[in-house]
């Protein structure tokens, strides 16, 4: 159980510094509404990795600078974290899967 939650808590971690990550992507968003329309219809900066779960708000924060006031999505932060939380996990297993086989190779 310790484990599980320790496991969930560094994939939290992970999750929420991956904010830091601006993937590229396709989406567009409307950023004002004065002159041309292709000009005002730009790609939408997202932040997270694997699954972008924050968004630029054209209508309350600084064009193409995402942060706090931005919007926020659950299904892909909780897509995100479940990624790393398999990664960690895994990642635990194989750790203690190897110095099993490396402690039963030192008793030989």
């Amino acid at each position: 159980m310790i484990r599980a939650l320790s496991s969930l808590l560094l994939a939290l971690v992970i999750s929420i510094a991956t904010a830091w990550i601006n993937p590229t992507t396709d989406e567009r968003t409307m950023y004002g509404h004065e002159g041309p329309l292709e000009r005002n219809w730009l790609p939408r900066e997202v932040a997270g990795w694997p699954a972008p779960f924050l968004a630029d708000n054209p209508g309350t924060s600084v064009i193409h600078d995402v942060g706090v006031e931005d919007v926020f999505r659950s299904g892909p932060f909780v897509a995100t974290l479940s990624f790393w939380f398999l990664i960690v996990s895994a990642a635990g297993r194989f750790t203690r899967w190897a110095m099993r086989k490396m402690s039963r190779q030192h008793r030989k």
